[in-house]
Formats: structure tokens, C-alpha cells, sequence
């Protein structure tokens, strides 16, 4: 049932996956670019990537690159991406690693999909419908855009419930260990779709959570002193009830938060609320799903729920049970194999992400390159800003993170990664951060800096104008200019 003895559908699933995976991405794998835009999340996360895997094996949790010289707690966003990422570090360099391993997570988030809806009794065309409406779907494909790199695991969830439809109780713990492992909103999702699938799959999900226990707590050590979140920020990080401009238009669209389903796949839904046993109590659970995916009301104030910044995540489990309900719409019109292409081009043209996978770059200017030393700071650094406001400091991670990936040294910097791991623990730059135009904030008289601090880079375009006086600081605290290029400079301190 699960495809074994289907060939012909085991063929389109993949056809599916490896054009799903590989065709939106082929300007930035041609460019040589970084998947993803760098206006969110994604130096951050291929810096991680490359963090996670030099502290292999184990379970890190303590990052001495950061918050130099003490460092700081933390805890990389996909284990699973780095674990993934361990092997093939050995014979690609970072950019292929990172843009490999998203492709892999789209591909099989098809093919899990697909593999779902056959274990739940979906015939070749309804599966391969199922496949293109949640693994082919805008809201997965917004993480790729965003390079939010735990987001692009969507096949954890729809390998746990395979399971479950198949009773495989080992496959079973080990695909809800797995969506615990992928994102603490998939393992949301996946206790909430357990709770109305029976003891048994009860008994699977409480294993699963003992499997990945030891995840759980390495993040929650990690960031257990984030900030919390306000109501305001729960609901602006709802699910959207109200038309949004298709991203297939011209302009840039750096937020690829969607809960868009379109047309075809409620339609196909609705259509098929009569192909299946259980069809109605599904529809209820996607009902439950959406409605908590609005991020509003009181359940949102109970422990543990009061901690979910983002609610609209909830749509992945609406987007599995629209995704079975339309494969078995799909299995009762003759031209059903048409479907799933048409709803991944729908999705592609209509949703408000753009279709194409954007790029970023991955080259490291040549002045980073040969330092010695320990510690190197960057000028201008991080700003904190609320989720889903446009952060213009975000880009500078290429700098004061990526860049370590090619020149070594630590940080002083202390990323809030999104206020969830927020900590404070920055010695002695409160001087430096009022250099920064985004600050707001007078000049200061002097910098004097840390004494560990080994090397200065100042990013002059990111001052607007304040450069020769950021300059004029560090002469003063006892810095030379040893190398420059057409945006930067770079300091060592004087003989």
C-alpha cells in the first residue's frame, strides 16, 4: 500500500520531488549562491550549519565563537541539517553543503508526503496529489526563500503519521522523534494530530518524545532565557486571513510567512470529504489546526503555548489533512493525474512567496582572510527587532558570522537569534553599539575597547556617514588602519 508494488506511482512521486527540489533553485545553484535571502535568517543558519558540524559528534550546546571571550549557551536550529551535513562537509565546501541539504529536505518532504498518502489508502493519483499540496507547498517553500533551515523538514510529520496508518510502532517513534528534531512547531503540530489518532499513536508520540529528549534538552538550556512573547507578536505572526499580493510579481519579498492554500486543493477537499472513512473527523482536525494557527485566544496562555512565537506554523498540520482529503477528491475525476502539477503551479504563480528561490552570496572578502589572533569585532553589529518587522541589520550576519567561517576567530557579539536566545552576556560594547545608525544614540567621547579584542573591521556603507568618526574613535583608543577594500576597513592595534 505504501508504493512498493507500484512502480509507475513510485516514478511520478520522485519525478515530482526531484523537480520540486532542484527546478526553483537552479538561478542561485548556477550563481553559486547561498539559497535563500540574507535578509532573514539564512547567514545565520549556514554559520550554524558550519558551527554544528565542527562539534561533531554529539549534541553541542555551548558556543565559544560567540560573546567572546566567555562565550555563550546555544543551540543549532536542525540537528538534523548538521548531522546530515557532518558527511558531506568531507568532500564539499559550505555553499554545496547548505544548498545540498535544503534540496534533500524538499525532495523528501514530496516524497514522505506521497509515501503518507498511500499509507492512509490513497491510490497512485490521490498520493501524488496529496505529495503536491503539502510537500510542494508555498508554506514549506517559504523557509527555503527565508533560509529558516528547521522549516524546510516538513517530511518528519507526514513520516510519523505513515506510520501510525501502517502501525509500524518503530518507524512510528522514530518519525515522531524526528518532527520533535525537525522544529519545536512541527512537534507541536505532531501532539496535536496524535491526540486524535488513538492510543496507539499516543504510545508512539510518548516515545518519540523520550527518543529526542535529550534535543529537547540541550535547546531549552540553550534558550531558556528568551524573551517572551507578547500577545501582539503571537497574533502578527498568526495566519493571515486576508488576500496578499502574489510573490510572482516584481518587487522584494524577504518574509515568506504564508498559511496560503489556494484554490484547487480546498476545492479537491471538499470534493473528497465522501472518499474517505474518516473523511469528516479530518476535516475537523485541519478545522482545529487553522484555528490555532490564528495564534489568539485563550489556549495561548496555558504553559508551554504562551512560548509559541509563531502560530501560524499550525499549517502544516492543516496542510496534511487538506492534502489527504484532496488526494481522495483527486481519485474521483478521470483526469485527476493532471491535478498535482496544476497545484504546484498554482502555488507557484498565485501564493504570496516568490517562485523562484532567491540566492545570496557566499564569497568572504579576501580581507578577512590569514588573521591570527582570537577574537575579531565587526562595526556595526546586531540590532534586536521584533519578529516580521524588516531588520536592516540582518545582512551584517554575513559579516560578523559567515565570515568566521572562513577566518576562525570569535565574536564579541552576542546574537539574540530572533529574542529567543537573548542573554546579555556582551562585555563592553555598549560604546560600539551607539556608533550604529540604527541605535538612535550620540556618539560616545570613547570606545576602549576589550583587550581581547584582537582585530576591528568597520563596514563603512552600514554607518551612513559616521565612518571618519568611528575612525577617529578607534585611532584615538590606540588602533591603526592595516588593510582596506572598497567597503571596509580593518584595524590591529598599534606597536
Amino acid at each position: 500500500m505504501a508504493g512498493r508494488a507500484d512502480p509507475r506511482g513510485l516514478k511520478a512521486a520522485w519525478c515530482l520531488a526531484l523537480a520540486w527540489a532542484v527546478l526553483p533553485a537552479l538561478g542561485p545553484l548556477w550563481r553559486g549562491e547561498l539559497i535563500g535571502h540574507p535578509y532573514t535568517d539564512l547567514y545565520p543558519a549556514v554559520w550554524g550549519l558550519d558551527w554544528f558540524v565542527g562539534q561533531q559528534p554529539g549534541l553541542p550546546s555551548w558556543c565559544h565563537a560567540l560573546a567572546a571571550p566567555e562565550g555563550m549557551a546555544f543551540a543549532y536550529s536542525s540537528p538534523l541539517h548538521g548531522w546530515v551535513a557532518w558527511p558531506l562537509r568531507a568532500v564539499l565546501d559550505l555553499t554545496a553543503t547548505w544548498n545540498l541539504t535544503i534540496l534533500l529536505a524538499r525532495g523528501a518532504t514530496v516524497l514522505a508526503a506521497w509515501w503518507a498518502g498511500r499509507a492512509w489508502g490513497l491510490g497512485r493519483t490521490g498520493a501524488l496529489v496529496a505529495a503536491a499540496v503539502y510537500g510542494a507547498s508555498p508554506y514549506f517553500h517559504g523557509f527555503a526563500v527565508e533560509g529558516i533551515v528547521e522549516g524546510t523538514d516538513g517530511w518528519a510529520l507526514p513520516l510519523y503519521l505513515g506510520a501510525v496508518a501502517l502501525r509500524r510502532p518503530v518507524l512510528a517513534v522514530v518519525g515522531f522523534a524526528a518532527a520533535v528534531a525537525s522544529s519545536w512547531y512541527t512537534a507541536a503540530v505532531a501532539c496535536v494530530l496524535a491526540l486524535f489518532l488513538g492510543p496507539w499513536a499516543w504510545a508512539a508520540a510518548g516515545l518519540g518524545l523520550v527518543l529526542a529528549s535529550p534535543l529537547l534538552a540541550v535547546f531549552l538550556g540553550a534558550f531558556s532565557g528568551g524573551a517572551g512573547v507578547t500577545a501582539e507578536v503571537r497574533s502578527a505572526m498568526g495566519a493571515s486571513l486576508s488576500l496578499a499580493r502574489p510573490g510572482s510579481l516584481p518587487g522584494l519579498s524577504p518574509f515568506a510567512m504564508t498559511t496560503w492554500l489556494g484554490l484547487l486543493a480546498p476545492v479537491l477537499a471538499l470534493w473528497g470529504l465522501r472518499g474517505h472513512a474518516r473523511a469528516l473527523r479530518i476535516a475537523g482536525v485541519g478545522v482545529v489546526c487553522a484555528g490555532v494557527s490564528l495564534g489568539v485566544g485563550p489556549l495561548f496562555e496555558l504553559p508551554g503555548w504562551s512560548s509559541l512565537r509563531f502560530p501560524y506554523r499550525f499549517h502544516a498540520g492543516t496542510l496534511a489533512c487538506v492534502a489527504l482529503l484532496a488526494g481522495c477528491g483527486a481519485e474521483r475525476l478521470r483526469w485527476g493525474v493532471w491535478l498535482a502539477p496544476l497545484v504546484v503551479l498554482e502555488g507557484l504563480l498565485l501564493s504570496p512567496v516568490e517562485p523562484l528561490l532567491p540566492g545570496a552570496p557566499a564569497q568572504v572578502p579576501a580581507l578577512y582572510q590569514g588573521l591570527d589572533g582570537q577574537v575579531l569585532l565587526d562595526i556595526p553589529g546586531p540590532v534586536a527587532l521584533p519578529p516580521g518587522q524588516l531588520n536592516p541589520s540582518r545582512p551584517r550576519a554575513r559579516w560578523f558570522l559567515y565570515a568566521q567561517t572562513a577566518h576562525g576567530l570569535a565574536t564579541p557579539w552576542a546574537p539574540d537569534f530572533n529574542s529567543v536566545g537573548a542573554t546579555g552576556r556582551e562585555v563592553g560594547l555598549e560604546p560600539v553599539r551607539a556608533l550604529d545608525p540604527l541605535s538612535r544614540r550620540p556618539l560616545p567621547s570613547a570606545l576602549a575597547l576589550p583587550e581581547t579584542i584582537d582585530h576591528v573591521v568597520v563596514h563603512r556603507s552600514e554607518l551612513r556617514g559616521r565612518a571618519d568618526d568611528v575612525d577617529r574613535l578607534l585611532r584615538h583608543d590606540g588602533w591603526q588602519l592595516v588593510a582596506e577594500d572598497d567597503a571596509r576597513w580593518r584595524y590591529g592595534r598599534a606597536e
